[in-house]
């Protein structure tokens, strides 16, 4: 097929033509030979050829046809071209175009081509053209063939007269090797710098080659790269006259400027350090590798890739929040237990929140862990531990996800993570970002950025900046303790859920089952939709779940009960497997357990036979101090209790010295008393120890009488008169 942009081209490229009009009623076509026409400001007239011409061409050996590429600014609309600073091209464009715009119509564009020419019709065009604008006019028919040329060559569109070969104009410019009389400045100040203030010079290869060494000596010499330390560098070691001076044995180094003339003005020196170091290495530079790929690099990639539906891929990551948490078990004072970590989970596909946890340690695997678990689980008990009624709590996450996206772990290898979850519950990919890098995960780092700046921000204890100097420390003003803080985190989860907006995220079947927009709303109707119903939790043993997730610790199996962190815990399969009968008579031995962090009531772990336990906290008369707590604040309690018993070992010491001298003083007492006796060698019972009893009786007896007596006399005997009574009396008498 011939057509208008077809290109005509042999291996070699002797044969290298372009078709830019055809003529279909006379099936003849004007071409340009590519390989003058691309050497050329001017483009000459287009040469006919018959279509038994084109075809013959076409059928030759090496020969190949295909669709020219034209100029790619010829496709560009004048709002593109003003944003790539292309506006004088569309000034003279417009002025072009302008000038032979009366013969750019099909009829003088065939007659030019396949007529007899349009000579006359160029002529009268001058000659009107001259008379309107004398000063700006074409003056010659030449320009007038040379532009229209060029309109048919490159397609017959006003952008084909767009300037587009001046777009590699003064790329190829060569400096001088050194600065001299012919050292030439290039900008807007002139060749000799009438129009700036600066005098400075132009520049060198020897001035680009001394920049290149700098910026090659701060790279290795400091942490960081400055453009503004750098421009220093170059200004005292190759502007300056470096003077040294020897007095006395101490050398001392002073350094004088060169002229003005002699040197790079700040805005040379600074977009050549920019040519050299562009900005991707600069801020490499600066913030290093991992930050650099973490907080600056492209993004490209979309944490929705790959993701099917709700529940396919969960992302887990963790932030210090910016407050503080007070501490619950003193009351005595504002105290905190310092800034809490907040544990996240979300459904990619949705950007529903789907698990949480709050601790004080990490972040860390053991804390994503948790978090984990609370996303597979259902919500109400756990809602309800921090006093939210059913009514209140709207939180349907309960679903085994597919795959899991999290930092990488240090505490265990990725190996064993990967192999644990897939045969306890089936997951079937754990993803693993480089540390570091919340960047790998966006959509949780943005609920963070959400949480921080709406909510925690505006809590009592938070840190919206550093303290000035004389301002109270935030530490003293925490008023939420971690229960407060994790119900208003649950709420605030709950608010996100069924409020944000998410119709970005609909897709076709979303939008004709006219669900709501809220990340909520989809999750419900992806897992109904797209995931066939997802995996609930509840038909899985929670055991599993947890054992899957947590990390394993150890307890202590005695013959009263499992031990684990000074607590004591106790099962029924336990005794009836005879643990505490063998602790008994065999001593205690290990057990491996796991636990979730935030609820110290229970332990789990997994028999031998693959049946998973729950170990209950001893409760003896609903008295323990330590059931439902949370585990962090608990140990530091279990701490207090061991310096308060450290305090009662040292009392005890004092109070048991302080016995002794008084039981000393006793036996001396009674020694003195029986130190003129003589020794008794008896070795039989003494005689008349019955009577000795009844005499001390009859004494006793005796005592108790007397001061029963003594008692009754006090409480008879009236009280004598008050003195003022006695005054009154008197002076009765005297009358």
């Amino acid at each position: 097929m011939i057509y208008s942009g077809l290109q005509v081209t042999s291996d070699n490229e002797e044969l290298n033509y372009l078709v830019c009009h055809v003529q279909l009623h006379r099936k003849r076509v004007a071409v340009i030979d590519l390989n003058v026409v691309m050497n050329n400001i001017n483009a000459s007239k287009p040469k006919v050829m018959s279509f038994e011409q084109v075809i013959k061409d076409q059928a030759k050996a090496g020969v190949c046809s295909k669709q020219y590429d034209y100029p790619a600014e010829l496709s560009f609309s004048d709002t593109e071209l003003k944003r790539q600073k292309r506006t004088a091209w569309l000034k003279k464009r417009d002025v072009k175009y302008s000038r032979i715009e009366p013969l750019t119509s099909e009829h003088f564009i065939e007659q030019y081509l396949y007529g007899d020419g349009l000579a006359s019709e160029i002529q009268t065009l001058k000659i009107e053209n001259i008379l309107s604008d004398p000063d700006k006019a074409w003056k010659t028919p030449g320009a007038y063939y040379n532009a229209l040329n060029r309109y048919i060559v490159f397609g017959c569109t006003s952008n084909a007269l767009l300037p587009f070969k001046l777009k590699a104009c003064g790329s190829n410019y060569r400096h001088i090797e050194k600065p001299g009389d012919d050292n030439v400045k290039r900008g807007r100040g002139g060749a000799n710098n009438d129009k700036s203030r600066s005098k400075s010079c132009g520049i060198t290869n020897r001035h680009k080659k001394f920049l290149s060494e700098v910026v090659a000596f701060c790279k290795n010499y400091y942490d960081k790269f400055s453009y503004s330390k750098a421009k220093d560098i170059f200004r005292l070691n190759f502007e300056c006259h470096r003077i040294e001076r020897e007095v006395e044995g101490n050398v001392t180094y002073s350094y004088i400027p060169y002229p003005d003339h002699e040197c790079l003005s700040d805005a040379q020196i600074n977009y050549h350090l920019k040519k050299i170091l562009n900005k991707t290495e600069y801020l490499k530079l600066k913030y290093g590798n991992l930050a650099y790929e973490k907080d600056h690099a492209d993004r490209q990639g979309d944490a929705h890739d790959g993701v099917i539906g709700a529940t396919h891929r969960y992302e887990v990551d963790a932030t210090i929040l910016d407050v503080y948490v007070r501490y619950p078990y003193d009351t005595s004072g504002q105290y905190t237990m310092g800034r809490p970590v907040l544990y996240l989970v979300i459904d990619v596909f949705s950007t529903m929140i789907v698990g949480m946890y709050l601790g004080f340690d990490g972040p860390n695997w053991q804390g994503a862990s948790q978090a984990l678990v609370n996303a597979c689980m259902d919500k109400s008990e756990y809602c309800a531990r921090y006093g939210l009624s059913p009514e209140e709590i709207n939180w349907p996450a309960a679903h085994i996800p597919v795959q899991i996206t999290v930092d990488n772990g240090t505490e265990h290898t990725n190996g064993v993570i990967r192999s644990v979850l897939r045969q306890e519950i089936g997951i079937r990919a754990y993803n693993f970002t480089a540390a570091f890098r919340g960047d790998a995960k966006g959509i949780v780092e943005r609920a963070f950025g959400v949480l921080n700046d709406e909510v925690i921000h505006f809590l009592p204890g938070s840190i919206m900046k550093a303290p000035d100097r004389g301002e109270q420390h935030q530490s003293n003003q925490a008023e939420y303790d971690s229960d407060a803080l994790i119900k208003r985190i649950i709420l605030e989860i709950q608010f996100h859920n069924n409020s944000a907006d998410r119709i970005s995220r609909m897709n076709i079947n979303a939008f004709r089952a006219n669900i709501s927009i809220t990340p909520q709303a989809l999750f419900l109707h992806s897992i109904d939709q797209e995931m066939n119903g997802g995996r609930p939790s509840k038909y899985v043993d929670p055991g599993r779940i947890r054992w899957a997730f947590l990390p394993e610790e150890t307890a202590s199996v005695r013959a009263n009960g499992i031990y684990f962190k000074g607590l004591i815990y106790h099962s029924d399969y336990a005794k009836k497997a005879g643990w505490y009968t063998k602790a008994k008579h065999h001593g205690a031995f290990k057990i491996a357990i796991k636990r979730s962090r935030d609820w110290s009531s229970e332990l789990w772990h997994k028999t031998p036979e693959g049946e998973y336990i729950c170990l209950h906290l001893k409760n003896t008369n609903n008295e323990s101090l330590f059931l439902d707590q949370h585990w962090e604040p608990l140990l530091h309690v279990l701490e207090q209790f061991k310096d308060k018993q450290h305090s009662n070992t040292l009392n005890r010491k004092k109070l048991l010295a302080h016995k002794q001298r008084l039981i000393d003083q006793i036996e001396e007492h009674n020694k003195a008393a029986i130190a003129g006796a003589p020794e008794n060698t008896r070795k039989s019972i003494q005689p008349g120890i019955k009577g000795r009893q009844n005499t001390i009786r009859a004494i006793q007896k005796l005592v108790h009488a007397i001061e029963m007596h003594d008692q009754m006399m006090q409480e008879s005997t009236p009280e004598p008169p008050h003195r003022r009574q006695l005054d009154d009396l008197d002076n009765e008498m005297n009358l």
